[in-house]
């Protein structure tokens, strides 16, 4: 079997992921596995399991794959560096960063070079994002899922090449309506993310 770079990479590292999480946090009673994201940086607890998958055409091994890109997601938004988005992203099919703004695969690693960015503004920085909105208070997507203490990924599986992502919190699930529900397409073999959280 002939696995892309791109899938072998998180294969791999989502793997490893298991591995080093079962060594450190031990079993879940949930899962039967930790879900504890590892980040670099201390501090950061950010908590994703699998929560309910709604239709019966993803496998178990694509629901473990998209459940462990979502951690390596969360991580770097932990650490304030979407070093593996670009990668996620489909060259041709681009990403959905909102609810209407669409950008090419080049747009999205000029904005991540941005330190005025989209992503900057939007999901690290709340002084600037307060600047942004002219009004004090805002809060980041960072800051969204650091309230939350546990996060859910529930699955909408459209097809076994089709997946939207609704995140439950734990803690203020008020705040889960700052979120988008990302969106994940299967494209010859190997999975891409098509609309941001």
């Amino acid at each position: 079997m002939h696995l892309k770079p791109n899938l072998f990479f998180f294969l791999i590292l989502g793997i490893l992921f298991n591995c080093q999480l079962k060594k450190q946090e031990g079993p879940s009673v949930e899962t039967g596995f930790s879900s504890e994201v590892p980040t670099k940086e201390i501090g950061c607890p950010i908590s994703l399991s699998l929560g309910t998958v709604y239709g019966t055409s993803l496998s178990k091994f694509d629901q473990t794959y998209l459940l462990s890109v979502l951690k390596v997601l969360l991580g770097d938004l932990c650490a304030r560096s979407f070093s593996h988005l670009p990668s996620l992203i489909h060259p041709e099919k681009g990403l959905f960063v909102d609810a209407k703004g669409y950008w090419t695969l080049l747009e999205v690693e000029k904005d991540l070079a941005s330190p005025n960015g989209y992503f900057e503004i939007y999901y690290f920085d709340s002084k600037k994002l307060d600047h942004k909105k002219g009004s004090l208070g805002n809060l980041t997507v960072r800051e969204v899922f650091l309230s939350a203490k546990k996060v859910w990924a529930d699955f909408y599986v459209g097809s076994s090449e089709e997946v939207e992502v609704r995140f439950r919190f734990a803690e203020n699930p008020k705040l889960e309506r700052y979120l988008i529900n990302p969106s994940f397409i299967k494209w010859e073999g190997n999975w891409y993310l098509l609309r941001m959280f």
